[in-house]
């Protein structure tokens, strides 16, 4: 027997099957965001719901984007720095995050809150902002005041010998951000729950991951500035990838495998 071949073969074998599980999920949420019909928020029932409106703001306020001045209800961010290691070089992640706070959502029939709380965020990508900063450049003072938080990644390195150092440069930094800003049309697919159910008459409705109310959750949360037929799309070509590409994984860790045995 060969042992590397069978360490290889195992790690193929894993590799392809959560490979192959990840696309049969993604699948999954793609066939259950095409089979759930939209419903009008004036007609809501507790349980699971697909609904879409404008994003509007509460009384609470918005968050700030991570590296601009807008202010939104949900925001995704990464930070890549450049790196410089002998003959190789490349842009290494950072740090990166997302959040979200609560909006309500109108859809011209009534008005419903929205806390997001749990779920998936899924942004357009045409919304993509992106800048890269060099080591020596000054930051904006979103970006300056986002990385002076205890969760960012802080500072970027410098190079020993900056003299020698050319062109790209390390501690070079790109930044990328997606937002869903107020006054966009959003998807969301979750959990429909009265608030105040437990009162007499109460008829205000909360869209969230969960409830405990006595009635079914929705297998998937998810909060979107993409359309519907986007996300099936994205959902359908994700997931065909990552079965094919898991099913070819997993013959070549079998492959190893038996080569390894008869070895």
């Amino acid at each position: 027997m060969n042992p590397l071949l069978l360490i290889l073969g195992v790690l193929g074998v894993g590799i392809g099957g959560y490979l192959c599980y990840s696309g049969w999920q993604t699948r999954a949420t793609r066939n259950l965001i095409e089979s759930t019909e939209t419903t009008e928020l004036l007609q809501l029932t507790p349980g699971p719901v697909e609904v879409v409106g404008e994003s509007e703001a509460t009384d609470d306020g918005l968050f700030p984007a991570p590296f601009t001045d807008d202010e939104v209800v949900a925001a995704s961010w990464e930070i890549e720095e450049w790196e410089e290691s002998g003959k190789h070089s490349s842009w290494r992640t950072e740090g990166s995050g997302s959040y979200a706070t609560a909006f309500y959502l109108d859809d011209g029939t009534d008005r419903v809150l929205v806390r997001p709380e749990d779920a998936t965020l899924e942004f357009d990508p045409a919304g993509r902002w992106e800048r890269e900063i060099g080591v020596d450049e000054p930051l904006p003072d979103p970006i300056r005041e986002f990385l002076a938080m205890d969760s960012t990644p802080g500072g970027p390195s410098e190079a020993f010998i900056k003299a020698l150092d050319f062109g790209q440069q390390v501690g070079d930094r790109r930044y990328t951000q997606h937002t869903i800003e107020a006054g966009e049309q959003v998807y969301v697919l979750g959990t429909a729950t009265r608030v105040g159910a437990q009162s007499f008459g109460a008829n205000d409705f909360e869209l969230v991951a969960s409830a405990d109310d006595g009635h079914r959750d929705a297998e998937r949360f998810i909060v979107s500035n993409r359309s519907e037929s986007d996300l099936i799309d994205a959902q359908s070509s994700s997931a065909r990838w990552r079965l094919v590409g898991g099913g070819l994984v997993t013959l070549l860790g079998v492959g190893l495998l038996a080569a390894g045995v008869v070895a």
